[in-house]
């Protein structure tokens, strides 16, 4: 239920918030939230858990058709990502964890895997390629410390999560160094 109403949220300011930093910020951050949890609503709308529908990026692209959605799409992208960056550590990747195509059922492990990271990468990439479009520097200082601390207590808290923490911290290091 929370995701669906951060994704409301996130809809609402987008259409009549304005272009204010603070609308900006407020937009891609509540979007983020409800990535987080947007996937695992695959199973309340009767489809098979982990259905490539919600896990990956359609959700986001979806969000880029109107323009006045693209700090949605953002924000949806990030969320999203961070999900599926979690999703990369279940206990198993048999059955219940695999990808599920519409009409086909599971895809198997090995593609399950790579389906996962390069969703999460194309999520999060395109979050990141987004902002330029709709943040100004004040906004996008805003958006980061927001995604941040959403990205945190998420992974924090979720099933994988810290896994995904520590495999961001190797890339960051990896990247920085």
């Amino acid at each position: 239920m929370a995701p669906s109403l951060f994704l409301l949220l996130s809809v609402i300011l987008a259409f009549t918030g304005g272009h204010a930093p603070w609308v900006v910020v407020a937009t891609v951050v509540t979007a983020a939230a409800s990535g987080t949890r947007l996937p695992d609503l695959d199973t309340p709308l009767n489809l098979n858990h982990r259905s490539a529908l919600l896990h990956g990026v359609i959700p986001m692209l979806v969000a880029l058709l109107d323009p006045r959605t693209w700090g949605v799409a953002a924000g949806l992208g990030f969320g999203i990502g961070l999900h599926l960056a979690a999703d990369l550590f279940p206990g198993k990747m048999r059955g219940y964890a695999t990808i599920k195509l519409p009409l086909l059922g599971s895809i198997g492990a090995g593609l399950s895997y790579l389906w996962i990271a390069a969703n999460a990468a194309g999520n999060l990439i395109g979050g990141a390629l987004i902002l330029p479009w709709i943040a100004d520097d004040e906004a996008l200082r805003g958006i980061l410390a927001g995604v941040g601390l959403v990205g945190m207590f998420y992974l924090l808290t979720a099933k994988g999560g810290w896994a995904a923490l520590v495999l961001f911290g190797a890339i960051g290091w990896w990247w920085l160094g």
